[in-house]
């Protein structure tokens, strides 16, 4: 007897081990392993934002994506050259997108129903940069309306971004860091193609002046303002 138990029980080491089943046939064999065969989980908690900092930042950024998708979408009208406008145009979308997925991130940070649709400003002078970047209207300033957004604010939102994205928490916050580097793939390639552009567009030593000055100007305010979070220094700038 104590032999076709032993007999049995080594059957069953030859096999490997039995996933339970309804019947012996059912039963799956799988091979033993060890706890040191799975992929260590290398991420760690605790990331410098909690989840209320986390959803006033996201606040934050989907205030510049709005703005910048509806400024954007104005000039589409007031902008003569043909490649500049169909071009924004999709850019105008992307960052729409962009908007749009922020806004459905912070039901999820614990901020209510009302959350989907809540953008907020850092500061009033965060506020008013954006108001400087949106202020070229007539068709003769291409080269401004473009450097604003192509030169000054995607930049800086692109560091930010990455910026949030190595600092928060790599575990619970995994979900703001996933939809934060689909944007910053995507603005990359916006960045790219309005630098693009305003080279082309910068065909004289005046337009280059022109493109150089308001940079320069944006930019002096942007670091006054300390950017989309209101925590820019002069260093990270």
């Amino acid at each position: 007897m104590s032999e076709g138990k032993s007999e049995g029980k080594s059957q069953v080491t030859a096999k490997g081990r039995m996933y339970p089943g309804m019947s012996q046939d059912e039963r799956t064999v799988f091979e033993p392993y060890s706890a040191f065969d799975i992929p260590a989980d290398l991420r760690t908690l605790h990331g410098r934002y909690d989840v209320v900092s986390t959803a006033l930042r996201v606040r934050n950024f989907r205030y510049a994506e709005e703005w910048m998708m509806m400024m954007m979408g104005g000039w589409l009208a007031t902008i003569p050259e043909l490649p500049a406008k169909t071009g924004l145009a999709k850019v105008v979308w992307e960052t729409a997108q962009a908007a749009d997925i922020l806004g459905k991130r912070l039901p999820e940070l614990r901020c209510g129903r009302k959350a989907a649709t809540a953008s907020e400003s850092a500061n009033k002078g965060f506020a008013d940069f954006i108001e400087a970047v949106s202020e070229p209207e007539s068709p003769d300033l291409t080269i401004e309306k473009l450097t604003g957004i192509f030169d000054v604010l995607k930049p800086h939102l692109i560091q930010v971004y990455e910026k949030t994205g190595r600092e928060t928490d790599q575990i619970c916050d995994a979900p703001t860091i996933e939809l934060l580097e689909d944007i910053v793939r995507k603005a990359r390639r916006h960045v790219s193609w309005g630098k693009e552009v305003l080279d082309r567009l910068c065909d004289t030593d005046a337009k280059r002046q022109r493109r150089q000055q308001r940079s320069s100007q944006l930019r002096a305010q942007l670091e006054v303002c300390g950017g989309v979070t209101g925590e820019l220094t002069t260093a990270s700038a």
